[in-house]
């Protein structure tokens, strides 16, 4: 059974943003009634770089689902009595329909029930850098490869389960200077997605992790400068980039809200302001849409 619920400029990059961010929250939500399961998901479309908010109630255990052959960690939140968790699409995940499988603990086969992934235009971005920040020399550009193996290697080695509840937080309040997703033509060459958002932000300002996690990557990296990396279990990692300050270190357990550093322009930057990202289960998703669609767990 199957009930419906309910050239870049800074001016558009607020406005895609907002026509985003409305579409989702106007996207109904789709419930499915399964066996001894009752699963909610908002939207059941959404766009390439883009997530789902995954509820579920159940007579006990955590739910097993699988989404694009990876398993769904969920939280349990007391306060709706529900399980909550998150699905995405990569930036480059073809459109289309995918299946998004419901498993149970008994011998039962399993549920599948229908996602739909739709191209998403997240429009271009125009940078000019100074030559040396984009033709590398062989030291630094063997140092720029060593810097992603050690990122590489974080994403991979996730914390068992998650350590995230309720709704996800802004680090700050800046505008949005560089929207998520864009294509990035620097110096008139095409180079990989802006995998975040960049946020306005004077050099000093604090910035505060999304949720609870442990801090997996402190570093000062050529291109992110200097960074953190926080892993909240259950595949998913926040980033902070272009910082001035790190007041955080590797192993250390924060909680949401908690200051971990100051902004700044540290790295390959034009100015100063706070790059903000997000990985869920290794994707590439908009960190604010995961903001705004985990507002119903507050």
């Amino acid at each position: 059974m199957i009930k419906t619920n309910g050239p870049l400029r800074r001016g558009n990059a607020q406005y895609l943003l907002l026509a985003t961010l409305l579409f989702l929250l106007l996207s109904p939500g789709v419930a499915y009634s399964l066996r001894t399961v009752d699963i909610t998901i908002t939207p059941c479309t959404f766009g390439q770089g883009e997530v789902s908010l995954v509820t579920l109630k159940q007579a006990a255990g955590e739910p097993q689902l699988i989404w694009l052959r990876k398993r769904i960690p969920m939280v349990y939140n007391k306060k709706y009595e529900l399980w909550a968790g998150f699905i995405g699409a990569d930036l480059t995940t073809d459109p289309g329909r995918y299946k998004l499988q419901v498993n149970y603990t008994n011998t039962a086969e399993p549920d599948f029930i229908p996602i739909t992934v739709r191209p998403k235009d997240h429009g271009i971005r125009r940078i000019k850098l100074r030559k040396e920040m984009v033709e590398l020399d062989r030291d630094t550009l063997q140092r720029v490869l060593r810097e992603i193996s050690t990122v590489k290697q974080v994403f991979m080695t996730p914390s068992e389960g998650p350590l995230w509840s309720g709704s996800w937080t802004r680090p700050l309040p800046g505008t949005i200077v560089s929207p998520f997703g864009c294509k990035n033509i620097i110096n008139d060459m095409e180079r990989s997605p802006h995998s975040g958002v960049d946020l306005k932000a004077a050099v000093g300002t604090p910035v505060k992790a999304t949720n609870r996690g442990l801090v997996a990557l402190v570093a000062e990296h050529f291109f992110s400068g200097k960074s953190i990396v926080i892993d909240h279990g259950g595949g998913i990692f926040s980033m902070y980039f272009h910082l001035s300050h790190i007041s955080v270190r590797v192993g250390e357990l924060v909680e949401k809200g908690d200051p971990i550093g100051l902004s700044g322009c540290s790295g390959r930057v034009t100015g100063p302001h706070l790059h903000f990202g997000i990985r869920l289960n290794g994707r590439r998703i908009n960190p604010l849409t995961l903001i705004e669609i985990s507002k119903t767990l507050e």
